[in-house]
């Protein structure tokens, strides 16, 4: 996705590096996603491609970046989400339709946003629809910096949401698509970087 970088970017600008690890392009692969301790991980981001199974829901996956002599696929499937450690207070999934799978009667919808919450996430954003690069950057940009001013999950979603009201993407296709599923109340303290690591 041609924004995901600079979406990472603008993220990467409101945390201290010393609270952040970012794996991009070459380095985002899964063999590294699955050798790392995710279960240290309070906040977990990804800005890709999504695929959804509708029929199948534990093949629904992530999809990320195949090397030249891979040890996985490079699809991070829900059936292998279901099998990791998490703790995390939030996992972002900034790709289409992650919050889409199959509906089971008296179990809800099957698919990516269920198995984070199984692993072990507190609180899972999601997409209904297929999202736009571009904006999506911008909407997380906004969604990161209201966590940052100390406001709650769903308080942060919200405020977002109406900040691209106020941009040129005003369009509720570039916005609405994004949901919480799991615990909305919680804020999270996000280590804000100095004046000059932000210049530097």
């Amino acid at each position: 996705m041609k924004y995901s970088a600079e979406e990472v970017r603008q993220i990467s600008k409101l945390i201290k590096k010393k609270a952040r690890d970012i794996y991009t392009e070459k380095s985002a692969r899964e063999e590294k996603i699955k050798s790392l301790a995710l279960k240290d991980y309070k906040i977990i981001h990804f800005a890709t491609h999504g695929f959804i199974d509708e029929q199948v829901p534990l093949r629904s996956s992530l999809l990320l970046t195949l090397d030249q002599d891979p040890t996985e696929d490079g699809f991070f499937q829900a059936r292998e989400i279901y099998n990791t450690d998490l703790d995390a207070k939030l996992v972002v999934l900034s790709a289409c339709q992650t919050g889409r799978g199959k509906l089971e009667r008296g179990e809800g919808v099957m698919g990516l946003s269920r198995a984070f919450l199984y692993a072990g996430a507190e609180s899972v954003v999601a997409s209904l629809w297929s999202i736009n690069d571009k904006a999506t950057s911008v909407f997380m940009k906004y969604f990161y910096k209201g966590l940052g001013q100390g406001l709650t999950k769903e308080e942060a979603l919200q405020k977002a949401k109406l900040d691209m009201i106020e941009s040129e993407y005003r369009h509720p296709f570039f916005w609405a698509p994004f949901v919480l599923n799991g615990d909305a109340h919680g804020a999270i303290k996000i280590e804000e970087p100095s004046f000059w690591e932000r210049i530097f």
